[in-house]
């Protein structure tokens, strides 16, 4: 199962043993199995791949120039993260 603690999550796909923190937001995105969402965090339109974690405050999806430089993103704006990276706030 998942655990999502004090977040919304809208119009996503959550896979098993995805943590959602106090605060954070995920919108229409697919989270794989293992990833961790910090306090506060902002995941938009995004794919995570297995075992990601995005640390308290960080934001994913809602800069595209931002996520451009870190990641892959398609050409309709989803932001692909691969297995095991650390998203830092910045």
């Amino acid at each position: 199962g998942c655990i999502v603690s004090g977040g919304t999550v809208r119009n996503s796909v959550l896979s098993s043993d995805v943590r959602v923190a106090d605060g954070a937001t995920v919108e229409g995105s697919v989270l794989l199995p293992g990833v961790r969402i910090g306090k506060g965090a902002v995941v938009r339109h995004a794919i995570l791949d297995k075992n990601v974690v995005v640390q308290d405050g960080a934001i994913i999806g809602v800069d595209r120039e931002r996520d451009e430089r870190r990641f892959k993103v398609s050409e309709g704006g989803v932001v692909v993260v691969g297995k095991n990276e650390v998203i830092e706030s910045s």
